[in-house]
């Protein structure tokens, strides 16, 4: 029974983990979500959980050397991939080569009329058709000398010229054939004097994206002069422009990009005829110009979720990074590999209703799975941390940190048969991490397991990190910090 004189307990549960924006410099905001996705969570005080993205699984490798590009026809387990010079057709398990390209480096764009492949190195592309196996070179002398990209629209393929007397043309095809080209069916953007970047098929339009600035074309009912039917389809902004050549992709119904304005970088996403910001300071820190040039995007969806990936390809881990931004919680999160300056899936394709991306570093074609917790074998990194943990300047004391997580799923052998979680605590504001404690998850069956640590002792700037290595489901359903200020 409490006295009047009795002491009130200032004991308090506060949830540590939750929505926040990522930061580069730990002191400004220390929330970071390496490989973890965020879903609603209508159960606890905590109003999120926090999921482990799918590990990988290998389909098949073709050697060392990484895929310049990856196509596949939605429905098939049948994938055109691209290394070095080579074009092979890959099945799950075998592979064989089909043709050799011009060039060994650089990008490859491939897009499909129902019967035919374009495949394009910007310098001798080919046309591979489905139906006779068929790889032959596009020889029409009327096909535009060095153009670059490949996207199909509107039953043409349409590419791009970025130097030479042609400089600033969209180029098509005849209709339905890939092997015959017209020098006067091509249109040019002209909103403002500036190079093109990409040209990309955006719901029933092509978007240009322009150093400088976005244009919409699109055919129209109407007859107007030229062959092609083309005309701006919106008002183009001029005041944001590409800087990628494969700085771009659709995820959801957007279309997303690496951008600048005013010279500073950023990633953009249309939404119809609008372009709007979708901005984090850790994404916008990483890409700076001379990084964003080379930035690579694609885009995949993991159970009702659509992911935007930019990737920042380069051998300095200090400047390579690679970011997935969510589209259902608009939150971004970071991607890593083991040992690896960033993360090695590249190029991702879908088709059933499964994802398949190719390796930034080898020759491998991976699927992506749910219910795989490594990348291939190898350990598929998963962590957490939270954001600054303050008390008006006072100190707070920790008793202790409680993690609700789905537990006792060990596995039968190692690795990952006594798993358990690393709980790092800093109390200097991200900035170093002295406090480690390796907590036991639960060998398999023990349901009942509390994942718990406890006597951190006391600070006033702290933060709280969460890391899991160990092959098993990463479900995260509430993290608590049991605290109470501390006036001494």
């Amino acid at each position: 029974m409490l006295t009047a004189n009795a002491p009130t307990s200032t004991r308090k549960a506060v949830p540590i983990f939750g929505l926040g924006q990522q930061a580069r410099s730990p002191f400004l905001s220390s929330v970071t979500r390496i490989n973890a996705m965020i879903e609603s969570n209508e159960n606890g005080r905590q109003q999120v959980a926090i999921l482990g993205m799918p590990g990988l699984s290998t389909v098949t490798t073709i050697g060392p050397t990484p895929a310049r590009g990856i196509f596949v026809r939605e429905g098939e387990a049948i994938f055109y991939m691209v290394i070095a010079h080579e074009v092979y057709k890959v099945t799950p398990g075998a592979y064989r080569k089909i043709g050799d390209l011009a060039t060994a480096s650089g990008p490859v764009w491939m897009d499909e009329n129902g019967v035919q492949l374009f495949i394009n190195d910007g310098l001798a592309p080919h046309i591979y058709t489905f139906a006779s196996e068929a790889f032959d070179p596009i020889t029409d002398g009327d096909y535009p000398t060095g153009a670059r990209g490949g996207v199909y629209l509107d039953g043409r393929f349409w590419v791009y010229v970025v130097s030479g007397q042609n400089k600033g043309r969209v180029y098509a095809s005849d209709i339905k054939d890939g092997k015959s080209w017209d020098g006067l069916n091509f249109f040019e953007p002209s909103a403002s004097p500036d190079s093109i970047i990409a040209v990309v098929r955006y719901a029933s339009d092509l978007l240009i994206l322009g150093s400088g600035s976005v244009e919409w074309w699109g055919a129209v009912p109407s007859s107007i002069p030229g062959a092609l039917g083309f005309q701006p389809s919106a008002t183009a902004n001029t005041e944001i422009g590409g800087i990628s050549e494969l700085g771009h992709a659709k995820s959801g119904q957007s279309l997303f990009f690496v951008g600048h304005e005013g010279g500073d970088v950023g990633i953009y996403r249309a939404n119809g005829y609008t372009i709007e910001p979708v901005d984090d300071p850790g994404v916008s820190d990483s890409l700076t110009p001379s990084v964003a040039i080379s930035a690579i995007c694609t885009s995949y969806s993991i159970d009702g979720h659509s992911f935007f990936q930019v990737t920042a390809p380069s051998t300095d881990y200090a400047v390579a990074s690679t970011w997935v931004y969510d589209g259902h919680s608009g939150q971004w999160s970071k991607r890593e590999s083991d040992g690896l300056p960033y993360y090695r899936g590249l190029f991702a394709v879908s088709s059933g209703g499964a994802t398949y991306v190719s390796d930034a570093f080898t020759g491998r074609l991976s699927r992506m799975d749910e219910n795989v917790y490594t990348e291939n074998g190898g350990i598929l990194p998963f962590e957490v941390t939270s954001q600054h943990l303050l008390k008006e300047g006072d100190h707070i004391t920790m008793h202790g940190i409680q993690i609700d997580m789905e537990n006792g799923v060990g596995n039968a052998v190692e690795p990952g048969s006594n798993p358990h979680l690393i709980l790092s605590v800093s109390k200097d504001g991200g900035r170093t991490w002295p406090i480690v404690r390796h907590v036991s998850i639960g060998r398999a069956g023990q349901y009942l397991k509390r994942v718990r640590a406890m006597q951190f002792g006391a600070g006033h700037d702290i933060a709280v990190r969460l890391r899991i290595t160990d092959p098993i489901p990463r479900r995260i359903t509430g993290a608590y910090l049991e605290m109470e200020p501390n006036y001494a």
